[in-house]
């Protein structure tokens, strides 16, 4: 009668077995690192800078502003010193966004002023994801104005 657990002896493993179990270890080796590689934490991609800050000089006859333009993400802030001879000095900030002129974000302004230093701080809305890329800083006078560009 025959035996379940009766079995006849393994022949003796030839070189080719043991090549093929062999690979067939490696094989699963390397498939067990590859997954290993997908999971592992790779370095978190980096944000752009919270805000980029950017200086800035405009003249108009003998008045002139100068300061700083801060880049955040969804304003620019304009502040610095405005040295003013005459009166009704005003500086603009005029932010934009993309490729053409017409990504207008916003606007902001200072407090007319006389004869004198003055600080100023002008907040520019950017409401749009990431902000400005740049800004329109105008210094105004009641008889004409000049206004530079400054890039994020």
């Amino acid at each position: 009668m025959f035996s379940i657990l009766s079995s006849t002896p393994r022949p003796a493993p030839t070189t080719a077995s043991r090549t093929r179990r062999r690979r067939r270890r490696t094989a699963a080796a390397a498939g067990v690192a590859a997954v290993g590689l997908v999971f592992a934490s790779a370095p978190a991609a980096t944000a752009a800078p919270a805000s980029v800050v950017r200086d800035f000089y405009v003249d108009y006859g003998a008045s002139y502003a100068s300061g700083t333009a801060t880049f955040t993400n969804r304003s620019v802030i304009l502040d610095g010193t405005l040295h003013a001879v005459g009166c009704g000095r005003v500086i603009y900030g005029d932010a934009y966004a993309g490729p053409n002129d017409s990504d207008y974000l916003g606007s902001g302004s200072s407090t007319p002023r006389c004869d004198g230093n003055w600080p100023f701080h002008v907040p520019v809305p950017a409401d749009k994801p990431g902000g400005a890329d740049r800004v329109l800083i105008t210094l105004a006078a009641p008889d004409g104005y000049d206004a530079v560009w400054v890039f994020r």
